[in-house]
This record gives C-alpha cells, sequence and structure tokens, in this order.
C-alpha cells in the first residue's frame, strides 16, 4: 500500500508535476476579455456620427457560481436582484439562456449600470459569489434619434443566430458579443467591429478579484502577454450632418411622418437619408426595456422602419416626368401638342377626374407639369403602350433596387403586360395605363428611387448607384478604402425633350400658379414636381373632399422631387409626407434642405442678407408686373 501511495505521488508530482501546477495556475488567474470599441462614424465634414461611450456591466461568471451551494447561489441572486432593481425570474433565465456556453465566460446580467448600483455591488462583493462589475462600451449616436435608421444599431447575439453569424464571420462571436443588427452597423460589421483583448487577474476559490495582476508572471506560465484590444477601423460617410438636421427639424416641429433622401446628381452621393419617426438606437446596445420596445412597436407610425428603402408608396404626379419623356421620346406628342383638358376624361364606361374642378382647358407639356394636369395624361395615357411607359420607368431607376449599400432595399413595382400575367395571370387592361401614367395603380417606388429618378433628370440621363462610403479610415488616420461612383445606367433623351421636361419642372416653383409655388424661394432657381397619392380609393362623390377634414390615416401622401441649381445641379432632394395630403405639403421639407446646402456651397450668393434681398425684388417686380396689367386692363395709355 505504501509502494502503491508512492507511485501515486510520485506520478502526480514528478511526472505530470508541470501539467497540473499549469491547471493550478489557471484556477488562480482568470481571463478577462476586454471589449474592443467599435469604430466610429463620421459625416463628409468628420462631424461624428455614432460614437462609444464607456459604461458598467454586471456578469455572473458561471464557474464561479456553480462552485457554491445552493443556498449562497440564491441568496446571491436574491440580493443582486435587489441592488439592480431586477426580478429574480429574470437573472435566472438570462443564466439559463446562457447554460451551454463555457462557463468560464461571463454573463451579462444587466448593462448601463448607474453609479448607485456599481457602488452598492462593489460594497456588497464578498457576498455576491461569482458577480462583479466589467467595463464595456455604449453605442452612441450623438444626435439622438436622428438618422437612426441610416446609421443602425448594436445588441447582443442571440444564441439561437450564433451558428448563421460564425458561418460567415471573419472572426467567431460568442454569446454576448455585440452585433451590428441594422443599417450601416450591420452593412459595415466586420469593418467596425474590433478585436477584443485579454487581461489576467488572480482570483480566489469563488472568483473574486485578489490583488491586480502580475504581468510578467502571466507571460512566463501562457508565454504570451496580455493582448490589448483593437479599435474597429472608423468610416467617413457622404452624409451631411447638417442637412440630417433640417430634415429632422421639419418633421419634428409639426409632428409629420415619412421621409427624406438627398443625393448629388453627379455622382451619386447621398447628402441625407432621413426616416421618421424614429428611435434611440443606444436602447438596444444595452439591453433594450420591454416598455420602450412596447412603444416602439405599437406605434402605427413604424419608427423601427425605415421608410426611404423599405416602403414603397405611389409616387403620384412625380411620375409625370416620366409620363412626359415617354411621350416626347415615343412621338405621341411634342413642345407644341396642346390638348384641351377638361374636368373629366371618359375611357370606355370609366370616367376619370382631375384634381381641378372645372378641368384646366388648353394645356401643352409645359403647363401640364407645372399644374399636374391630369387630363392631360390621360388622354396621352389613352394611346400610350403600357410596356413602352414601363421601359421608361426602369430606364430611370423605377422598379429596381438601386444597390444602396444597406440592408432590406425593396425594388419597388413598375406593372406591365408581363406583371399582370405573372403575379395575377390575368391580361393588361388599357384603362389600367391611365391610372399608372398619374402615378397611381399597381406602380409603387421607394423615396431613394424618386430620389435617383429626379437626379437623373438634373444631370441628363446618367444613373448612379447611390453610396454612402467616403472612405474607410484606419486609427491611425490612413485612408484604406475609397469609395468611388458607379453608372448603373445611361439613359438617351433627345435635349430638345429633357428641355421641355426641365422648363415645366422649374414652372412648378416659379410661376405663381405652380403647384409647389408657395414653397419657391426666390435668389435659389429649383425645379421640382409635386405628387399626391391616394391612399384609399376615392368614388365620384368624395374624390374632391377636403383631404383635411378625413381621418389621418386615409389622407393622401404627399410627395416632392427637386433639384437646384437649375443650371448647374448640386442637389437633388425627394420628400415622402405621409398622410399631408397634398404635395405642396412636401415641397417646404425639400426646400428647406436645398437651401441649408447651397448655403454651405456658397455662404455669399445664398445668405439670409443675400435672399432676403432676393425676394424684396422679386416682390418690387411682382408689383411692377400686376401694375402694368392692371393699367393695360383700364385702357391706359391706348
Amino acid at each position: 500500500m505504501i509502494a502503491i501511495l508512492f507511485m501515486r505521488l510520485w506520478y502526480l508530482q514528478i511526472l505530470r508535476g508541470d501539467e497540473f501546477k499549469q491547471s493550478a495556475e489557471e484556477n488562480r488567474l482568470k481571463k478577462i476579455k476586454i471589449e474592443a470599441p467599435r469604430g466610429m462614424v463620421f459625416d463628409r465634414d468628420r462631424n461624428i456620427l455614432l460614437d462609444n461611450h464607456p459604461t458598467f456591466n454586471v456578469a455572473i461568471t458561471p464557474q464561479y457560481f456553480r462552485a457554491a451551494s445552493p443556498e449562497s447561489r440564491d441568496a446571491t441572486i436574491d440580493k443582486l436582484s435587489r441592488i439592480i432593481k431586477m426580478p429574480v425570474k429574470t437573472i435566472n433565465d438570462v443564466l439559463a439562456k446562457n447554460r451551454n456556453q463555457p462557463s468560464f465566460q461571463q454573463v451579462v446580467i444587466k448593462r448601463n449600470l448607474s453609479m448607485d448600483e456599481v457602488s452598492l455591488i462593489e460594497m456588497e462583493k464578498l457576498s455576491l459569489i461569482g458577480v462583479e462589475v466589467a467595463t464595456g462600451i455604449r453605442r452612441t449616436n450623438v444626435h439622438g434619434e436622428i438618422g437612426s435608421h441610416l446609421l443602425g444599431y448594436i445588441s447582443e447575439v442571440d444564441a439561437d443566430e450564433l451558428p448563421r453569424v460564425n458561418k460567415n464571420a471573419k472572426r467567431p462571436y460568442n454569446q454576448g458579443d455585440s452585433i451590428g443588427k441594422s443599417g450601416l452597423e450591420m452593412q459595415w460589421e466586420n469593418v467596425l467591429r474590433g478585436v477584443d483583448g485579454v487581461e489576467f487577474v488572480e482570483v480566489d476559490a469563488f472568483g473574486r478579484k485578489k490583488l491586480i495582476n502580475d504581468r510578467s508572471g502571466v507571460q512566463s506560465i501562457y508565454e504570451i502577454p496580455p493582448k490589448p484590444a483593437e479599435p474597429g477601423k472608423n468610416i467617413v460617410l457622404t452624409i451631411d450632418e447638417d442637412l440630417q438636421d433640417a430634415a429632422a427639424e421639419s418633421f419634428i416641429k409639426d409632428n409629420k411622418t415619412g421621409s427624406v433622401v438627398a443625393l448629388d446628381p453627379n455622382n451619386g452621393e447621398v447628402l441625407a437619408m432621413l426616416s421618421w419617426p424614429s428611435f434611440d438606437p443606444a436602447e438596444f446596445s444595452v439591453g433594450i426595456r420591454p416598455e420602450y420596445y412596447k412603444q416602439l412597436i405599437t406605434n402605427e407610425d413604424k419608427p423601427l422602419r425605415d421608410k426611404t428603402i423599405l416602403d414603397h408608396y405611389q409616387p403620384g404626379s412625380t411620375f409625370k416626368m416620366i409620363s412626359a419623356i415617354a411621350g416626347l421620346e415615343e412621338g405621341l406628342i411634342t413642345e407644341s401638342t396642346v390638348v384641351n383638358a377638361g374636368y373629366t376624361f371618359k375611357f370606355g364606361s370609366h370616367v376619370f377626374h382631375d384634381w381641378k374642378i372645372g378641368g384646366h382647358g388648353p394645356t401643352d407639356v409645359v403647363k401640364s407639369l407645372y399644374r399636374s394636369v391630369d387630363v392631360f395624361y390621360y388622354k396621352l395615357g389613352a394611346r400610350m403602350d403600357i410596356d413602352a411607359l414601363a421601359r421608361w420607368a426602369h430606364a430611370l431607376g423605377l422598379g429596381q433596387r438601386t444597390g444602396i449599400q444597406l440592408p432590406g432595399e425593396v425594388p419597388g413595382i413598375v406593372p406591365d403586360v408581363a406583371w399582370k400575367k405573372r403575379t395575377q395571370n390575368a391580361e393588361w387592361y388599357p384603362g389600367e395605363t391611365l391610372s399608372v401614367i398619374i402615378g397611381q395603380g399597381a406602380l409603387t417606388a421607394t423615396p431613394i428611387q424618386l430620389a435617383n429618378m429626379i437626379a437623373t433628370v438634373a444631370n441628363g440621363g446618367t444613373v448612379y448607384r447611390p453610396r454612402l462610403l467616403k472612405y474607410v479610415e484606419g486609427q491611425d488616420g490612413s485612408m484604406l478604402d475609397k469609395s468611388d461612383p458607379e453608372v448603373l445606367n445611361q439613359v438617351t433623351i433627345k435635349p430638345e425633350n429633357l428641355r421641355v421636361v426641365r422648363k415645366g419642372l422649374m414652372e412648378v416653383l416659379a410661376n405663381e400658379h405652380g403647384t409647389a409655388h408657395s414653397a419657391f424661394i426666390p435668389g435659389i432657381e429649383a425645379a421640382g414636381k409635386t405628387g399626391t397619392a391616394q391612399v384609399v380609393k376615392y368614388t365620384a362623390d368624395t374624390i374632391n373632399k377636403d383631404c383635411f377634414h378625413m381621418e389621418r390615416r386615409y389622407r393622401n401622401n404627399g410627395l416632392f422631387v427637386a433639384y437646384a441649381p437649375i443650371d448647374d445641379p448640386k442637389i437633388a432632394v425627394a420628400v415622402v409626407l405621409e398622410h399631408g395630403c397634398h404635395g405642396t405639403a412636401a415641397a417646404p421639407i425639400a426646400m428647406a434642405v436645398i437651401k441649408k446646402y447651397l448655403q454651405k456651397l456658397d455662404p455669399q450668393k445664398y445668405s439670409e442678407e443675400a435672399l432676403k434681398l432676393a425676394k424684396a425684388d422679386y416682390w418690387k417686380r411682382k408689383a411692377a408686373a400686376y401694375r402694368q396689367q392692371k393699367d393695360e386692363d383700364s385702357g391706359v395709355g391706348d
């Protein structure tokens, strides 16, 4: 027996002594992950949009927690529950959810602790087995809710999504790690994500820290030094922070809902991209409060949806610029074509109504655009082949994804003969073309598509892929990856036809009878098109009912697309104002964004003082013209 005991001691202490010594040291030293900061996100002027703020989290290490007696575990959870004001059941549910992860890996119970909670935990540390306060990072949108859909949010990786996430991940994720769940945070996850570091601390049998880690000792045991965290790479966007704020202000002050997209028509850069109402992404990064999440998902205005790329609307009369281009290019109308536009147009057994009671009288292409004359387009639609109209719509970017670097973009719908056969197994009726040609019917488009459409008209026919990334930047400031313009299509439009359409769009704002003249800003030469899209179908006796007296959810959507300056376009904007009744209500939002951008490009020409003088001169000329017309009507000077 003595010989056996001696041999056993020799085996443990001599033959496998180094191995067991290593295990003992590893039990004495706890490996702690240092969370890597994510890369920061800047706007085009290097104003910070997404930042990292330090925060405190409370975590339990199962390795030490399970080693305690059941009574000690229950007492620990009960005391922790009172400190962090979290139900015992919730804490147990979190532990149960993470029971399959390695026992040495911390389980975060609650993020973003208050300083009072941190202090109480530290005071009770000796009686809280396996519990400790760990530093973390709170992802923060500097502008709060503004731009949250575009920037996205991060949150903890769910256990059920780990296999899918790790399938294509460059570095594996563990449960408890954060990952981009939407927007740019999701699209550029591999760029923004840093590399976590490691440090070691000496602990007792219950995992409680005993003293500050001796780094040289750790190195001798593990033969590697503690590794600091490596921050993710930074991203510089094409977005202009000031335009985002200007767009948001327009929605916030009158409690409006909808979206704004602004592009540079010369290269496809996205200058502004806003969906409203919005949400606070910081809530997701630290574990969203149930009451806040319930508030978001029950809101009928859907604050979690990015309306700029996920929602597609009937474009209404904004589509008439495509209809006019198609009519001119297909030879069905010319610049000199004049149509007598009454209040109604009968096609077969159906009567189509204009928006204006009494009609518009003699109308050419230019007037059809600035007065948005429905009957002009009804008569054009009666002669237009739907496939030809759809071909021009596709050419200008509708009915297909723009390819913007964001997840989830929808293509919208441009109906034609094949589409109806494929989706409804039915034939196309000519009367349906009359609805489509004024932007109604089955036709739908996203705000990003509408912005690309007006940008293409502004630049003369070049369809760019909208792009958000200017370049990726290393932590040392070096440029790692640069984004260049990408042409998706080159639309050939005869210069004389493009000139006619642009003239009509210019008169929308400049002409006193233009549908958006109320939003005209003297001193800013802009062109645009209003649109009104029905949310519900109207009957003949309700078509002219005052929209603002209807229940909000039944009101029309108001749309407006525009570009400026006319001679040298620098910005193209699309606005969708949900339940705004008319496009005239959306126009001021677009013009506010245009004004802000032009003031940044040329502070002297578009200063408030210069615009004030331009406004005074405009009204002076208007008064002179009015007096002259009055004199002519009264016969003075004959």
